[in-house]
């Protein structure tokens, strides 16, 4: 990946830029970085990624959560 610094005059136009790299960025470079994200979040939360739980809450029909 190219590294690439530039220098905007406000934040509207530093939007516009970004809006503008995601519309041309891969389907493959998007979902990369979505991953990569995901990863970084669970590790900042302490999620452990050795083993899978699994969740069930029963509640009687009708009950709302």
């Amino acid at each position: 990946m190219e590294k690439i610094v530039r220098k905007f005059k406000n934040f509207k136009e530093a939007e516009e830029a970004e809006i503008e790299y995601w519309r041309n960025a891969s389907f493959e470079e998007r979902l990369n970085t979505l991953e990569a994200i995901r990863i970084f979040t669970y590790k900042m939360l302490n999620y452990n990624f050795d083993r899978i739980e699994k969740v069930v809450k029963i509640r009687k029909r009708g009950e709302e959560e």
